[in-house]
């Protein structure tokens, strides 16, 4: 848990610097969750480079520069952990944002988990 919030701080400042990629270390649950990203069409791309110790994670920007995604949204923290049942997930709106949620079928988004009926620990939201 505490990677991934390392990862979403410095994917947050590296829109808000408007960088073209960051480095990170490599950790399966990370790289679960940025391909997840790549899905959606957050980032533009996701390299293990360094024989594979290292991620590398091409942000996408649009033809006027602005960002593929505005804010990412903490929802779990080490110290608190939010769970977040089917029943729950089908009142939350869509359109707000995508959801990504830890289940046992591994990192999944509220879409996925609606199409699966199950619920997980909610990780964050991406605006």
């Amino acid at each position: 848990m505490n990677l991934l919030c390392n990862l979403t701080s410095i994917l947050k400042n590296a829109i808000k610097c408007n960088k073209k990629f960051i480095f990170f270390p490599k950790n399966v649950y990370c790289l679960q969750f940025l391909k997840l990203m790549f899905e959606e069409g957050f980032i533009s791309s996701v390299n293990e480079i360094n024989s594979g110790k290292f991620l590398k994670v091409q942000l996408k920007y649009n033809l006027n520069g602005n960002p593929s995604f505005k804010d990412i949204k903490l929802l779990s923290t080490p110290g608190k952990t939010i769970f977040l049942s089917y029943q729950q997930l089908t009142k939350m709106n869509e359109g707000v944002g995508v959801f990504f949620i830890s289940t046992n079928e591994g990192v999944l988004t509220n879409v996925h988990c609606l199409k699966r009926k199950i619920g997980g620990t909610g990780l964050c939201y991406v605006i």
